[in-house]
């Protein structure tokens, strides 16, 4: 019989294709990235065993029987090992880690009994021929069982559709269909191996199904972890949305590991990511409708479906208590510290930009509790977020149709007896006209990024408004500028070119910073307020007296003024100790030629204990209420004097 393995050749390039490709890949490092890769090697080899045996049927005069049994025995043999790695393969792409490891174990335990009988067919058919003998002319006899090739295949396709069918609630969505094709083309493929014998398929029906699962494998990579092996973010994205399409309820739970700079640093990264891992590991056994995401570095996420609420309160709860024992590998041992926070769909969240951002602004929550409280959306947090979107709506609507206008409070020098300049503040409304607080704005702004395009904004209207105002008697304007240090470097670029811009003298700007921008590089900020004093810039230390106060920065660092914190100065009438800290204080600015100068001043009696402790300026009620732009540029064209009405 002459056998056509054209199509053997044919599987051979292709499968020598796809290695050449892994063989540059050097990322193949779990069970099953390395099970395909044996297939695949062991594969080649098969099918050129193949050729070589159809060589030794088609030529048996001019090869010895010995070698030519030993051929067609590892020919069978060699099927075997294939069938039975891609049918692994398989269940690793099946089952994946978040399954855990029971049933796979189970399903690899039957595959290999499948193939321990295979082999053991092979070594029995040596004495038997129930497979293949050579008769004393040497050719080539198939035997009673010579079908069992087929035959083996044709069982591991039923068992793999079979277990998928049993695990199709386990088995991600996407495989479900290899899981359909893949049996269904190689069954009509041993099929028509078995109608037409001559022709030669089974490299054909083996680089198929290793082609398959290679495709079907690269697409899983895009949306694996490589550490944990759990979904990513990018398989996140694309699973909620796809739940949204289809109008499926669920939840999200996010898991936030804090302070896990400190583990790496502690134990060294090989211990975070093995602390990383075994938190997967953990998650990923809890329930088999919730599917675990690894979606940033420190982050885990889980979107739960079809739950009852009082399984899915438990399973948080569990989570929860969790966190609260230590978390053990072979090797090491830690605390691990975690944020939560949960979001359910279409109850909280309409679509998945919602959904997202409102998972966003319920983790920003998390983090931001000192007391580690996991944050569950309710209908209180959406009224929240629905708040603070709008004032986000706001903030974009006025920056795009210059909206944005400037208060300023007046600022009154004790040694003048004139208000001599004052502080830049800035303001929004509402489409409405009802006023949105800065208060509200400014720390979302802050969240959202958008505060340093505010506060260039701000100088450029501050300059123009001097600009405009050059025949009045306005000192100085002063400005708060961003608390991180690199958006404190790109204000002070800024300001030169807008300063040229506008022909504005530099002593008439000053620079309102806190000891935020300190605290983050000392050395760099002393280096930046040394350029500004340069050029005649004047920089204030804002908010002095609350949180991280420290005198030394103040001994330290060039300052022209610093502006004593309205919460230091409310208690100074009823305290004594207060007023005592406050003259300390105002004596040792003095003696550094620093002016100090007295926030949120209210009342009659603050306003004397201030002017009796030295002093310098004062900014507060009792004197004036931030007002709008023009209207302080008339108040300071009067070169008011002391003796104008005080606004009580």
């Amino acid at each position: 019989m002459k056998y056509i393995i054209v199509p053997e050749y044919i599987s051979c390039v292709l499968l020598a294709l796809i290695g050449v490709y892994m063989l540059f890949d050097k990322k193949a490092t779990t069970p099953k990235e390395l099970t395909f890769r044996f297939a695949l090697l062991f594969s080649l080899i098969a099918i050129v065993n193949n050729i070589v045996a159809i060589y030794t049927i088609e030529h048996a005069a001019r090869v010895p029987v010995a070698f030519s049994v030993v051929v067609n025995s590892f020919y069978y043999f060699s099927i075997a090992v294939v069938t039975t790695m891609v049918s692994i393969t398989t269940y690793f792409t099946m089952f994946e880690r978040r399954f855990g490891e029971r049933r796979l174990k189970t399903a690899v335990i039957v595959a290999l009994s499948f193939f321990a009988l295979e082999v053991a067919l092979v070594f029995v058919n040596l004495s038997t021929g129930w497979l293949f003998r050579f008769d004393e002319q040497g050719l080539y006899q198939r035997g009673p069982l010579n079908i069992i090739g087929l035959l083996y295949l044709a069982i591991a396709i039923v068992s793999v559709v079979w277990v998928g069918a049993l695990e199709r609630n386990r088995v991600k969505k996407s495989f479900r269909l290899i899981l359909f094709v893949l049996p269904s083309i190689a069954a009509f493929l041993g099929f028509v191996q078995y109608l037409f014998q001559q022709t030669i398929l089974t490299g054909t029906i083996i680089s198929y199904s290793l082609l398959t699962l290679f495709i079907a494998g690269q697409q899983q990579r895009a949306r694996v972890d490589a550490l944990t092996e759990l979904s990513n973010r990018e398989a996140f994205f694309n699973d909620i949305s796809r739940l949204c399409q289809r109008k499926t309820p669920y939840r999200i739970i996010i898991i936030g590991l804090k302070n896990f700079k400190q583990v790496n640093g502690q134990l060294g990264q090989r211990a975070g990511d093995a602390f990383l891992c075994a938190v997967g590991a953990f998650l990923s056994t809890l329930e088999p409708r919730a599917t675990v995401y690894r979606t940033s570095g420190v982050q885990f996420t889980l979107v739960v479906t079809k739950m009852e609420k009082l399984a899915y309160e438990a399973m948080f709860c569990s989570i929860m208590s969790r966190f609260g024992e230590s978390w053990k590998t072979n090797e090491y041992q830690a605390q691990l510290q975690a944020i939560f926070a949960d979001v359910e769909y279409p109850t909280h969240a309409s679509g998945v930009d919602e959904v997202i951002a409102s998972l966003e602004y319920a983790t920003r929550l998390a983090k931001q509790d000192p007391n580690g409280k996991p944050v569950r959306f309710s209908e209180q947090l959406k009224q929240q977020f629905a708040r603070r979107s709008y004032v986000i709506s706001q903030m974009e609507k006025a920056l795009r149709e210059d909206l944005f206008f400037l208060n300023i409070q007046p600022v009154f020098d004790i040694r003048r007896q004139k208000f001599t300049g004052g502080e830049v503040l800035l303001r929004l409304n509402e489409d409405s006209g009802r006023a949105i607080s800065p208060g509200e704005f400014i720390p979302i702004a802050i969240e959202t990024g958008i505060a340093t395009e505010l506060g260039l904004m701000v100088m450029e209207k501050a300059c123009a408004f001097l600009q405009a105002s050059k025949n009045t008697n306005i000192g100085w304007l002063s400005i708060n500028v961003s608390s991180q240090q690199d958006e404190f470097d790109e204000t002070v670029h800024h300001l030169q070119i807008l300063l040229d811009q506008y022909g504005i003298e530099p002593k008439q700007i000053k620079l309102e910073i806190t000891e935020m921008v300190l605290l983050e590089d000392l050395e760099r900020a002393h280096a930046t307020m040394n350029e500004l004093n340069r050029l005649g810039i004047g920089v204030y230390l804002d908010d002095f007296g609350t949180g991280y106060s420290n005198l030394v920065n103040v001994m330290t660092l060039p300052f022209e003024c610093v502006k004593i914190d309205k919460g230091f100065i409310r208690g100074i009438a009823n305290n004594p100790k207060s007023r005592g800290m406050l003259q300390t204080l105002v004596a040792g600015l003095r003696s550094m030629h620093v002016v100090a100068l007295a926030e949120g001043v209210e009342t009659e009696a603050q306003d004397e204990i201030v002017r009796a402790l030295g002093i310098d300026r004062i900014q507060g009620y009792y004197y004036a209420r931030p007002m709008p732009a023009e209207e302080f540029g008339w108040l300071m064209e009067q070169d008011c004097a002391i003796e104008l009405k005080k606004t009580k």
